[in-house]
């Protein structure tokens, strides 16, 4: 059984990203309404551009900062940071278009800091023997909060509007510090590490090819909460209710990957295996783009996200395998900038050619971009630990 703590965190942060997801929902949907047909993705590609620019930006002051600071004060600090940015939205009643973009931007800031924070502190918070189980639910953690936004996301804004959304929001930041600040972390020696990223990365044996590959698997399949506002509205000439049906089908498939991964063998290397995951994950991603049915899509999205949640955990236990505990804060700060730094000319890209193409066009692109992905990956060597 996992302790206390753990579940303690992870209930918390559940409750603040499913907040999150609904405020997103709902944000993207009135930016939906009020942009023109013309430049509907252009506006929804910069909203999502913001949310990953600090992460890229910051990726040297983030890994220095928890690797020195204890995990629970860089957490704490960034909950309530992030609680008081959306609080500022009710103060202000009818918030003007900028506003949103500065408070996504401060929300973006609070999560550059607080994911690699979260699986740096895992071993904190278990014992080693349970880490495989702890990143099994930790990667389950944004899976399952935005399955909950997406599924209430379409209800709570019918029924309480956009203040409604971000007052619910504000209240799971608020529930997460609580969880803190009652949970227990072990101490663990952080390292401070003066030498760049890339030459850091480079100490870690097989590391850099993996993670360069999964920033071109992001590339592709990251879009795909812009595509599906756009493919709903604009393919299926549908509504809200049908946009959160398919992100649930997105989140739920994720959900039952990450939990099910650490049940799933492997045979022979991890890479091999998370190269078919791949594969199979574009496959089902593409399925839209030749059929268009709602309840088609719903399946393929499922399909789709249990691929991809397996692929995540397996991934993920490897690393906390083979990465120095001393190093586990600079490298997972490193790992996510590495894996979003091609968001913001993804969600551009995307955004663009969505208003010229169509999204049953960029379905098809998401597909044929993973399938070739997945082949490179099948050529990767699986990473060792460091010597010493």
């Amino acid at each position: 059984m996992l302790t206390r703590s753990f579940r303690l965190v992870w209930f918390g942060q559940v409750l603040s990203q499913g907040g999150t997801r609904l405020y997103q929902i709902a944000l993207l949907w009135w930016l939906l309404e009020q942009m023109p047909a013309s430049s509907r993705g252009l506006a929804a590609g910069a909203f999502l551009v913001v949310g990953v620019l600090p992460s890229l930006t910051l990726v040297g002051y983030i890994g220095r900062v928890i690797s020195r600071v204890p995990s629970r004060t860089v957490m704490l600090r960034a909950e309530a940071v992030a609680f008081l940015a959306v609080s500022s939205l009710l103060v202000l009643g009818d918030p003007p278009v900028w506003s949103v973009y500065v408070v996504g931007l401060v929300l973006a800031c609070c999560q550059a800091f607080f994911d690699p924070t979260l699986m740096k502190a895992l071993p904190e918070l278990v014992s080693p023997a349970d880490v495989p189980r702890a990143v099994s639910y930790g990667s389950s953690t944004q899976p399952v909060a935005n399955f909950a936004g997406a599924a209430f996301g379409a209800v709570l804004l019918a029924s309480v509007g956009f203040e409604g959304a971000v007052a619910v929001n504000a209240l799971t930041y608020l529930i997460s510090v609580l969880c803190l600040l009652l949970a227990r972390f072990a101490s663990v020696p952080g390292v401070p590490g003066e030498r760049g990223m890339w030459a850091f990365l480079g100490t870690l044996p097989g590391v850099k090819p993996v993670m360069l590959v999964f920033a071109g698997i992001n590339f592709f399949s990251t879009p795909t909460v812009l595509v599906l506002p756009l493919y709903t509205k604009s393919v299926l000439g549908a509504g809200a209710g049908s946009l959160a049906l398919l992100e649930s089908a997105v989140w739920l498939g994720l959900i039952c990957g990450a939990l099910l991964a650490p049940r799933i063998p492997v045979r022979g290397s991890i890479t091999s295996f998370g190269a078919v995951c791949v594969a199979l994950f574009g496959v089902f991603l593409a399925v839209p783009g030749v059929v268009v049915s709602l309840p088609v899509y719903v399946v393929a999205l499922a399909l789709s996200g249990f691929c991809l949640g397996v692929c995540n955990v397996k991934f993920m236990t490897l690393f906390q395998q083979v990465v120095p505990a001393a190093a586990k804060g600079r490298f997972f700060a490193a790992l996510t900038a590495v894996l979003s730094f091609t968001y913001p000319v993804a969600f551009l890209s995307f955004g663009v050619f969505g208003d010229l193409l169509g999204a049953q066009v960029l379905v098809l692109a998401q597909g044929a971009g993973l399938l070739v992905l997945g082949a490179v990956l099948a050529r990767v060597r699986e990473p060792v630990p460091a010597l010493g």
